[in-house]
């Protein structure tokens, strides 16, 4: 689950590609797929390995992708990967409700957590805001004009800061009707590559960038949960837009002889290139 554009298409696409194209060495092996899922995660691995950005899955549409896999010790399971347009879990937030399509995905056993690195709403601060709006001369949303009247802004659901919405999603996992007991959560702070500089580890950034959910993670999941913070990035840099012009850092991606290799996946312990290893973990 995620918010809108955290990266969960651009994630299947890649995962696809790396169980397919089998240069890259993975914890998780493809046993079968069913032959309608075969042609959406055709098109959408195509246009990864064609450094293209993924069409938005709103307008797409939701659906549920069931791939069959291995694990290291020969185990063979289903996995169902819910390819769901982020406004749907906005939706929760903002109108408290949800469809029965994503009330059954919001029950799944394990929980993959997308969080794209450079799409964080932050909380402002009012001190902030008033002191930049003395800064540029302009009057507090708070403060009636010259004539009196109240030029204040509504509050809206959609512009609460990211680690509020989420922290409220994980509550609401462990609550009717979509409370299952413990499971476990394997965050992924998408697009790892852009703060890759910042040189922390991803539990730290979320930390630091993400304070509200991390202590949440650490203290507020109900007993017997699990989590493990991935740092991923599932295209290695920008695609091109699905119309624009090629840009640099695309076509480095489209030089590389391994388009496996573009995928990093960090967590404690060390880097690979292998994106099946937060699903592997979901396993226990």
């Amino acid at each position: 689950m995620g918010l809108p554009e955290s990266g969960k298409t651009t994630f299947l696409a890649a995962l696809w590609h790396l169980l397919t194209n089998k240069k890259v060495q993975a914890q998780l092996s493809l046993e079968k797929l069913a032959a309608e899922e075969a042609a959406y995660l055709r098109e959408i691995a195509i246009r990864w390995a064609q450094a293209k950005k993924q069409e938005r899955t709103r307008t797409s549409g939701n659906r549920t992708v069931k791939l069959t896999l291995r694990s290291g010790n020969g185990e063979v399971f289903d996995l169902r990967f819910p390819d769901i347009a982020g406004e749907a879990f906005s939706e929760i937030w903002e109108r408290r409700e949800c469809t029965p399509a994503i009330t059954e995905a919001l029950r799944a056993a394990g929980v993959l957590l997308f969080i794209h690195v450079d799409k964080i709403k932050s909380p402002g601060w009012i001190a902030d805001d008033n002191a930049l709006a003395e800064e540029i001369g302009d009057v507090p949303e708070d403060v009636p004009n010259e004539e009196g009247d109240d030029v204040s802004v509504p509050w809206k659901a959609e512009d609460s800061p990211t680690q509020v919405q989420l922290v409220d999603l994980l509550r609401c996992l462990q609550a009717p009707p979509l409370d299952v007991g413990a499971r476990r959560i394997a965050v992924v702070l998408s697009a790892w590559d852009k703060v890759e500089d910042e040189d922390v580890p991803p539990e730290q950034f979320l930390e630091l960038h993400l304070p509200l959910l991390h202590q949440y993670l650490a203290h507020g999941l109900s007993a017997g949960w699990e989590k493990r913070i991935f740092g991923v990035s599932a295209q290695g840099a920008d695609y091109d837009d699905m119309n624009g012009a090629p840009t640099a850092d695309a076509d480095r991606m489209r030089d590389m002889e391994v388009p496996s290799q573009r995928i990093k996946v960090v967590v404690e312990g060390g880097t690979s290139h292998d994106l099946t290893e937060p699903v592997n973990w979901l396993l226990g």
